[in-house]
C-alpha cells in the first residue's frame, strides 16, 4: 500500500487522523513529528518519523517531499493530523455519511491507482461538497489537507513546500497546473477537521497576522493571473485576529490555462 505521512506537533493526545486511516492505513502511515514527541508515540505503537528541530508546515512537507525522493517512493500520500472521512451514503444522493475502519482502505487504493496517471491526487472537504453530485471526481480544484503526490515530479520540477512561508500546498497546487499537470480530487469521499483550524498544536503555534499577510501576499505575486489577496473578517479558529488576509484563487481558470483542463 501507498505510504502515508502524517506531520504533527503538540497533538500527542488528539491523534484524530491517526485514529480515522483504518488499519491497513496505520500499517503504512508514519507520524511525522519533533525529536521530543517521538518517543511518547513510538510507545503508543505508532511509526514515528523524527523531522528534528524542523519547524512550521512548509519546511515538514518539504522534509518529507525529500525522504520520499530519498526511499525512491514512487507516490505517497500527505494528510493532516486533525481529519474525520465520509463518503456518499449511494450514488444516487449527495448525502453524505461517516465512513468506517474497515473500509478506509478503499480510499488509500483509490488513490494510489489515480497517481499511476496523475501527478497530483485530492480529496474534496465535506463542507459544500454537496455541489460536486453526481460527479465521483473532478480536475482543476483546490487541494488540501490530503494530497496524494508523486513526490519524483516535485523534485524534477523543483517545486519546493518550502518556497512558501504558509499557503504551501497552494503554490504546489498552482504551480503543477502550471506546468501542465493536471490534478484529480474525489469528490464522493470527503474530509473534515474535527475541531476548529485554530486547534492548540500544529500551524496554530505559530501562525499569526504578519505571517498570513506575507504568504497572502507573496502568492498573489507569484500567481497575479489567478490569486488576489484580500482581507477578510475572521469567524473561527484564529484567536487573536479580528481579521485576516487571506487569497481568493481562480482555480479552475489557473487549470485551464494549463493545459489541465
Amino acid at each position: 500500500m501507498i505510504p502515508i505521512y502524517i506531520p504533527t506537533r503538540g497533538r500527542m493526545n488528539n491523534q484524530v487522523t491517526w485514529q480515522s486511516i483504518g488499519p491497513e492505513g496505520r500499517e503504512h502511515a508514519v507520524l511525522v513529528c519533533p525529536q521530543d514527541e517521538v518517543n511518547w508515540h513510538t510507545k503508543q505503537g505508532r511509526y514515528c518519523l523524527n523531522r528534528g528541530d524542523i519547524k512550521g508546515i512548509n519546511n515538514v512537507r518539504q522534509f518529507i517531499l525529500e525522504h520520499a525522493v530519498e526511499q525512491k517512493h514512487d507516490k505517497i500520500i500527505i494528510l493532516d493530523d486533525d481529519l474525520i472521512f465520509g463518503r456518499r451514503i449511494s450514488g444516487d444522493s449527495p448525502s453524505l455519511r461517516k465512513t468506517t475502519q474497515e473500509e478506509m482502505h478503499e480510499l488509500w487504493e483509490r488513490m494510489s491507482k489515480m497517481l499511476n496517471s496523475y501527478v497530483h491526487v485530492g480529496v474534496s472537504p465535506r463542507q459544500m461538497n454537496d455541489k460536486h453530485f453526481p460527479h465521483e471526481f473532478k480536475e482543476g480544484m483546490r487541494q488540501n489537507a490530503v494530497h496524494g503526490i508523486q513526490p519524483k515530479v516535485l523534485h524534477k520540477e523543483n517545486i519546493r513546500y518550502d518556497t512558501m512561508e504558509l499557503m504551501e500546498d497552494y503554490y504546489v497546487t498552482l504551480s503543477l497546473f502550471n506546468l501542465g499537470y493536471p490534478n484529480y480530487v474525489i469528490v464522493d469521499w470527503t474530509w473534515d477537521q474535527r475541531g476548529a483550524s485554530g486547534a492548540a498544536g500544529g500551524c496554530s503555534s505559530y501562525r499569526n497576522a504578519e505571517l498570513q499577510e506575507r504568504a497572502s501576499l507573496a502568492l498573489a505575486e507569484k500567481f497575479p493571473d489567478y490569486v488576489k489577496a484580500v482581507q477578510k473578517e475572521t469567524k473561527t479558529g484564529w484567536e487573536g485576529m479580528k481579521t485576516r488576509w487571506d487569497v481568493r484563487v481562480q482555480w479552475r481558470k489557473a487549470a485551464k490555462n494549463g493545459n489541465c483542463i
